[in-house]
């Protein structure tokens, strides 16, 4: 492989010799397609496939991928030259999205059919700790989408410095007959920007959300009996198990700090947001939440709203057990935290997974 191997400063890379290797699935070798894997100090991973343009998918959890848990496609590119070049990296781009829907067809998933693509030139940048592009690095962002069924690929920005500032629109038909009238290309491009927003923001908030879920799953039976209450609170719940497709209060503890997040679906199309995020302590039965930051989705204005926010909560921690939380609201009338709960007592229940 050319381009990883150049960017080697942060990574081990191990060679896999298959997918059924990699990640431990049963299929045939014949089906699956071998690439490198490319580990990171924050365990996060590239799945990198030796293409024309090589091809890197952003993996949460590489010794156990999940199709959920596929972030970016990145690709690789040898030089900036091969920047100016649209066929190039709508090509590229296809390929890695053949890629991730591949890989999650191998997992056992269903692939989405609208991903974010970014791009890097080996040897000039390097990723985060965690396998994430960020800042100068994102030397180009596109996405990919084949919502109507013909694959598109819409740059959305190009770097000053690749030789084109402008936005290019790049797209692929499959045929010279299935090229839509200019109403229908009227009707795809708002469809389909559409998409590409939408694909934007949950590449971010997927990643965030499994990161999260991860991290607040239940202790087993010892921890908790160690632990008591506050061990008891670790875990993702909601009002009842149909909730919890829309709502989700998230407790975990990160280096001896609890870190509440609520997630909500406020608009059907945008999915679960994290709206409130902070931190949580457990003082002498009083649960307090501290909440400094918020995002939320403004149909209004059609974009995300994300601010920073200083809000205290505390409720009495009426009950506690394995599968079930109940909360009351310390204050009166229409209190903070009567709001939060939208009612002055709570019963929550763990998610399932």
């Amino acid at each position: 492989m050319r381009s990883p191997r150049r960017l080697q400063s942060l990574p081990q890379i191990v060679l896999a010799a298959g997918l059924w290797v990699c990640a431990g699935i049963a299929t045939e070798p014949a089906r699956a397609t071998d690439y490198d894997v490319r580990v990171f100090e924050g365990g996060a991973g590239w799945f990198v496939y030796d293409e024309a343009v090589d091809v890197a998918l952003h993996v949460l959890r590489p010794a156990d991928p999940k199709c959920h848990e596929v972030g970016e496609i990145i690709l690789l590119f040898d030089s900036r030259a091969q920047l100016r070049d649209p066929a190039l990296i709508a090509t590229a781009a296809l390929t890695g999205m053949a890629r991730y829907a591949e890989l999650c067809r191998a997992l056992g998933g269903t692939p989405s059919n609208q991903r974010k693509v970014v791009s890097v030139v080996a040897g000039e940048a390097e990723p985060d700790t965690r396998g994430r592009l960020i800042g100068e690095a994102r030397i180009l962002d596109a996405f990919v989408s084949s919502l109507t069924g013909v694959p598109r690929v819409a740059v959305r920005r190009n770097a000053a410095n690749t030789g084109n500032e402008k936005r290019d629109t790049v797209a692929i038909f499959s045929k010279e007959d299935d090229k839509p009238s200019a109403g229908e290309r009227a009707r795809n491009s708002a469809a389909q920007g559409r998409a590409a927003e939408i694909a934007e923001i949950r590449t971010t908030y997927d990643v965030a959300l499994a990161e999260s879920l991860a991290k607040a799953q239940s202790p087993a039976l010892a921890g908790r009996l160690i632990g008591g209450d506050r061990a008891r609170i670790a875990g993702v719940w909601a009002g009842s198990q149909a909730e919890c497709a829309n709502e989700r209060l998230i407790l975990f503890e990160a280096n001896g700090t609890g870190k509440v997040e609520w997630w909500r679906t406020s608009n059907a199309d945008i999915g679960l947001l994290p709206w409130r995020a902070g931190k949580w302590d457990l003082r002498r039965g009083t649960l307090v939440m501290s909440l400094d930051h918020r995002v939320e989705y403004d149909d209004f204005l059609g974009r995300l709203r994300e601010a920073q926010v200083d809000e205290t909560l505390q409720f009495e921690l009426m009950d506690v057990t394995h599968s079930a939380i109940r909360l009351a609201a310390t204050g009166g009338g229409l209190s903070p935290e009567a709001l939060f709960l939208r009612g002055a007592e709570k019963l929550f229940v763990r998610c399932e997974s």
